[in-house]
């Protein structure tokens, strides 16, 4: 039989509990078997009137269900058990389930302090300040801070204003203080004034894109290959190499010419002294009985400035002008490299800015306001390409007659295109030698240039003012139908130069494509 106070098991006929010893009625009557918890809300219990008494008498035998839900009641409390059997309540009492207690009667004086409420948690202890999951690098991530413009890094490279400023790196266009821009010879000293090899002026400084990173061992962007890394006041720098043109196929000849000229220049009537100056440059190379890409180069440039001045201007020029010929073109084309056609006008700019880099520095170190107009013909096989800064003329004769090729930067001839004046007022008015664009009268200077294609039986002429205004345009047109030899035809239009006057120096070189 169960015992009604802590429901263990004890022997039939038992009078107290083996456990707790209270007193066994003879036929107890189980409890009603507890009902399994259930998230249902709790029913409401009933009025007190219509609560069982204590004194009414239990029911009969347990069964077999109700002592197997006694079983599973929670076993006694220490205070259940050290309770004396005289404390206990009475046996018919015991034998009968105690109704639920109403809150109002539980706190009633004289009964057990029995819990009516669940126990308040304790309270939560204060979060920690979780620190931010990027606290720990966030000095390393700072963005970049882009150098001060002028700071020379490893005493070669001069930054310039950033170009891209990111998080973890920033890209600048900067200029190479000790690499030629000409030749490419990276060994001058910044101080330098000309290459130790080439002799070019060094005053124009080429320029390098400079990529500065977080990390020393970081790799530049897709496609775009590191020269060098550098450090400087515990940054990191990588130095690009500049993109590479796509290889584009060389303009295939279209058949194979040689070139036959004359070349002549005078001081005139007027001035003792001849302040023009003349270049011609043949190359036409043979190799194992094939002909390679004839190149030739024919260039007049007519000095200002007077004594040491306009002919040591024109001088200088030219000089600086073959050089630039020479290692932007005609040894690229010896060993086979294809230029193509915007390739060759690029590094003829080039060659004109080189140019005008050796008069402006010698204007500079002379204190003096030389110059030189100057005006160049490329030929490559049978393609001309022209270079035009002043007011020397270029010119073609064919079957159609005479071309003219360059526009003169002067100001007469700004007025006759925008109609101010006619194109006969150029020769006599008073501003005709207003020369607006020259070599050596700016730091940097832009040449007019244009291709043309050429025939055989074509004749080439360029010129001086000092020929094309005693003479006209119309006179150098008869000059050519007057003398089929170019040598000739130079001397022809010469002495007709001086007969007109000779006001100024005269120089001039005709050119004769000439089909083989």
């Amino acid at each position: 039989m169960n015992c009604p106070a802590c429901g263990t098991d004890n022997r039939d006929g038992a009078r107290f509990c083996r456990r707790c010893g209270a007193a066994l009625a003879e036929a107890p009557v189980p409890p009603e078997p507890a009902l399994p918890e259930t998230s249902a809300p709790p029913e409401t219990p009933p009025e007190p009137e219509e609560m069982v008494p204590a004194e009414t008498p239990p029911e009969t035998l347990p069964t077999q269900e109700a002592e197997m839900a006694s079983d599973r009641r929670e076993p006694p409390s220490a205070s259940e058990v050290g309770t004396p059997p005289e404390a206990l309540p009475t046996q018919e009492a015991e034998a009968t389930p105690s109704p639920p207690v109403p809150l109002e009667q539980a706190e009633a004086p004289g009964e057990p302090d029995v819990p009516t409420t669940e126990p308040e948690p304790e309270p939560e202890a204060e979060a920690e300040a979780v620190p931010e999951p990027d606290a720990f690098w966030r000095e390393d991530a700072a963005p970049l801070q882009a150098a001060p413009a002028g700071t020379v890094i490893d005493g070669r490279y001069a930054l310039g204003d950033p170009l891209d400023i990111q998080n973890d790196r920033i890209l600048y266009q900067a200029r190479d203080l000790q690499r030629c821009w000409q030749c490419g010879f990276d060994g001058n000293a910044p101080s330098e004034a000309f290459c130790v090899r080439c002799g070019a002026a060094l005053e124009r400084k080429p320029e390098v894109r400079i990529l500065e990173v977080r990390d020393a061992e970081a790799e530049a962007a897709s496609g775009e290959r590191v020269v060098a890394r550098l450090a400087h006041d515990g940054r990191a720098f990588l130095v690009l190499a500049e993109p590479e043109p796509p290889p584009q196929p060389a303009t295939p000849p279209v058949g194979t010419v040689r070139l036959v000229f004359g070349q002549r220049s005078v001081p005139g009537q007027v001035r003792d002294l001849n302040e023009d100056s003349l270049l011609t440059l043949t190359l036409s190379p043979v190799f194992q009985s094939h002909t390679g890409p004839a190149i030739s180069l024919f260039a007049v440039a007519d000095g200002m400035g007077g004594h040491e001045g306009g002919e040591i201007a024109s001088k200088l020029a030219l000089q600086a002008l073959v050089r630039g010929i020479v290692y932007e073109i005609a040894m690229p084309s010896l060993a086979g490299e294809a230029i193509p056609d915007d390739g060759i006008l690029t590094r003829l700019q080039r060659a004109i800015a080189t140019a005008n880099d050796a008069v402006y520095l010698a204007r500079q170190k002379r204190n003096t306001d030389m110059g030189t107009t100057l005006t160049a013909l490329l030929v490559r096989d049978q393609q001309l390409f022209v270079a035009h800064v002043g007011d020397c003329r270029a010119f073609r004769w064919d079957a159609n007659g005479l071309q003219q090729l360059t526009d003169d930067h002067s100001l007469v001839a700004t007025m006759v295109a925008r109609g101010q004046i006619t194109a006969d007022e150029i020769y006599t008015h008073p501003q005709r030698s207003i020369i607006y664009r020259n070599i050596g009268d700016r730091a940097t200077i832009e040449a007019d240039t244009s291709i043309w294609a050429l025939a055989a039986g074509d004749r080439l002429i360029v010129c001086s003012d000092g020929l094309w205004e005693m003479i006209r345009n119309e006179g150098i047109q008869d000059g050519m139908m007057a003398e089929a030899d170019p040598q000739a035809a130079c001397d022809l239009l010469v002495s007709r130069a001086n007969a007109a006057g000779g006001d100024d120096n005269i120089s001039i070189i005709i050119v004769e494509v000439v089909k083989t």
